[in-house]
């Protein structure tokens, strides 16, 4: 049952750094993209290093978990309990984030303008949260998805199989290097839960393009599984 808390708990933390730097820069204009990106890969580093040791090196994606239990990292009831724990993780996150910010913003809003109107719903937050080809066409971001998706998910169950005390760092590094990139062109953040969290919030009907980037990552985390096979595989067998 700690396994499980620690993925709920860790993935819930993940999405609140998410979401608050994300409106912090978007509806404050404190701070810029990167700045954004950089809390993500220190909020992954430090989750790693706090519930790592209670949850197979932490997880906090259902990405990783399903390469992980590809390679035998981890039992497939665990890949179940996992992906429980980290899609209401990422909900609970997410609601508390907003929930809380929203009298925030709209206190903001409201004495900065004119309008007694201005204000903001947490429906439209959700929505601008969810994975979109808003900037490039769907098969390009799809694209973009899927090789972020692959390459962070190769990243950190490579290194929880050969370097498991340098996991958190180097996952908090491929983070922030890959969200850097993908975000502005899909949103996606290459974590099922997070993307599934918001479409969640908002009935699942706003998003057209949600089961797309959901398929994509799922692809991108098999192959990054079975790369990680090939990769870890010992000298003589490889």
């Amino acid at each position: 049952m700690r396994k499980y808390l620690s993925e709920f708990l860790g993935t819930a933390f993940l999405v609140i750094f998410a979401t608050v730097a994300l409106i912090y820069v978007s509806t404050f204009s404190i701070g810029q993209l990167f700045d954004v990106m950089a809390v993500l890969g220190l909020a992954i580093a430090m989750l790693m290093f706090v519930f790592g040791p209670f949850s197979n090196g932490g997880h906090f994606n259902p990405a990783v978990s399903l390469a992980a239990a590809l390679n035998k990292q981890i039992s497939w009831k665990t890949f179940g309990g996992y992906l429980l724990s980290q899609v209401i993780g990422a909900i609970c996150g997410l609601f508390l984030a907003v929930s809380t910010l929203i009298p925030v913003i709209n206190t903001q809003m409201a004495s900065s303008s004119t309008s007694t109107s201005s204000t903001v719903s947490a429906t439209k937050i959700y929505e601008t949260l969810e994975p979109a080809a808003s900037v490039a066409s769907l098969p390009v971001s799809l694209t973009i998805e899927a090789v972020f998706t692959f390459l962070l998910v190769f990243v950190t169950v490579l290194a929880f199989k050969k370097m498991p005390k340098q996991a958190p760092a180097i996952s908090g590094l491929t983070m922030t290097l890959t969200s850097f990139v993908a975000y502005p062109l899909t949103g996606g953040l290459m974590n099922p839960a997070r993307a599934f969290a918001p479409a969640i919030m908002t009935g699942l009907g706003s998003s057209a393009h949600l089961w797309f980037f959901l398929l994509i990552e799922i692809v991108a985390a098999v192959l990054a599984g079975f790369a990680v096979k090939y990769f870890a595989a010992d000298e003589a067998a490889a």
